[in-house]
């Protein structure tokens, strides 16, 4: 997947990511577990310089932002493991850095757009389950006060919780991540 426009000039941020204190609900109980994993996102260093230019168009300063792998490694008790990973199948829609004010980069509001695969093998044998996509579309996680780009420490949150049903039984809500404060750390090269 690559960004209109960049062709190879697109770059690729790896960010390490954890999140402790997750809240899931699954079969109707709650469970707490605590992950660690990392994230890849895709953008063109032309519209991030224009962005932190403070460039205006069409009435925004933003950068589009392109999820290209999501692993991230859960464990609870008594969850167990845990894997969430990037779905496959569904592409969600790109994820954006927006400044609070056009023409002045940051703050800025950064919602990442996830659609995603999650398998919780003590609770949930041979079921993967994904996010249900409904309105308003794939689960974002969001940081409202981004001070700086590539993100160092920030913490991102649900904006809603995640609902998740089984890829061959779509429908039922199996599980629901309430919450998922992830903090972002700064990319590797």
């Amino acid at each position: 997947m690559s960004i209109p426009g960049a062709g190879s000039l697109s770059s690729l941020y790896t960010c390490g990511c954890e999140a402790a204190g997750v809240q899931l609900l699954v079969a109707g109980r709650s469970y707490l577990a605590n992950f660690d994993g990392h994230l890849g996102v895709l953008l063109d260093p032309a519209e991030l310089a224009r962005f932190l230019a403070g460039v205006v168009t069409n009435g925004v300063t933003m950068v589009s932002l392109l999820i290209q792998e999501h692993v991230t490694n859960g464990l609870g008790n008594p969850t167990g493991p845990i894997m969430v990973t990037m779905d496959p199948n569904r592409v969600p829609p790109p994820s954006t850095l927006t400044a609070i004010t056009p023409g002045v980069p940051f703050p800025a509001i950064q919602d990442m757009n996830i659609n995603i695969h999650v398998t919780i093998p003590n609770l949930l044998p041979g079921i993967t389950l994904q996010n249900k996509v409904s309105d308003p579309g794939s689960a974002i996680l969001r940081n409202p006060n981004v001070t700086n780009f590539p993100p160092s420490d920030d913490v991102y949150n649900l904006v809603s919780p995640i609902e998740l049903e089984d890829v061959n039984n779509p429908g039922p809500v199996l599980a629901t991540i309430k919450t998922f404060p992830v903090t972002v750390r700064p990319p590797t090269p």
